[in-house]
């Protein structure tokens, strides 16, 4: 028995101890977080997230997959007395131009020797767009022409884009007209208005030629013939 007791108090004295008066803890209070004595489980590396959407084109706000309708500013009937009058050169008029490499300014620039002083006026409000001879070659536009006006067309596309063209179609697909030269300037008949005989509806596409891209000014001036 004195070896046995020592022994069977080791025993009670936990049981006892526990059972005494120290309460057991409180349960937690509902909503509070426990904090958990299990060691946090390993971290997972992050999954690469999908490459973002490419971004839309802000330079190009009017880009849409069918034609682009261009709304004649120049009505029925027009008064000749309010077209300037004619005192630049038809065919010399844009080849004294120094091109500056931005498309909007050397279109301001363009319109200022061969519009006004051919006696134009600006007949739809100039478009302003962004090509990519891969993603993006080409923008339409579509127009009525009034019979009694003569037309210059004109393209001007900055230093990325080498050969700007422009392409006269008819509804259908049927080419009537296209610019001749090789450079950011396209100009319709370089050397003379285009004149309707009869009212007609055009598409013309506006595209780069060759490897470039970068921004343009396309925009249509008229006078009476």
């Amino acid at each position: 028995m004195p070896r046995v007791l020592p022994s069977l108090l080791v025993l009670l004295v936990p049981s006892l101890v526990f059972c005494g008066g120290a309460p057991p803890p409180a349960p937690p209070t509902p909503g509070a977080s426990e904090t958990s004595s299990t060691p946090p489980a390993a971290s997972t590396p992050p999954v690469a997230s999908a490459a973002p959407a490419a971004p839309s084109d802000d330079d190009d706000p009017d880009e849409s997959s069918t034609p682009i309708v261009l709304a004649p500013k120049i009505t029925r009937p027009w008064d000749k007395s309010t077209f300037p009058p004619k005192t630049g050169d038809e065919e010399k008029c844009w080849q004294t131009i120094n091109i500056s490499g931005n498309a909007a300014k050397d279109y301001e620039a363009l319109t200022a020797s061969c519009g006004a002083p051919l006696g134009l006026k600006e007949y739809a409000t100039p478009a302003h767009g962004h090509l990519h001879s891969v993603k993006d070659k080409r923008d339409t536009f579509q127009m009525k022409l009034w019979k009694g006006l003569c037309y210059r067309y004109f393209a001007v596309g900055d230093s990325g884009i080498k050969d700007v063209d422009i392409l006269v179609e008819k509804p259908g697909g049927i080419l009537v007209g296209d610019d001749k030269q090789t450079g950011p300037v396209a100009i319709i008949d370089a050397g003379k208005p285009w004149c309707m005989t009869e009212d007609a509806e055009y598409l013309f596409n506006v595209e780069v030629d060759g490897v470039g891209a970068g921004k343009y000014v396309f925009g249509v001036w008229a006078r009476p013939k």
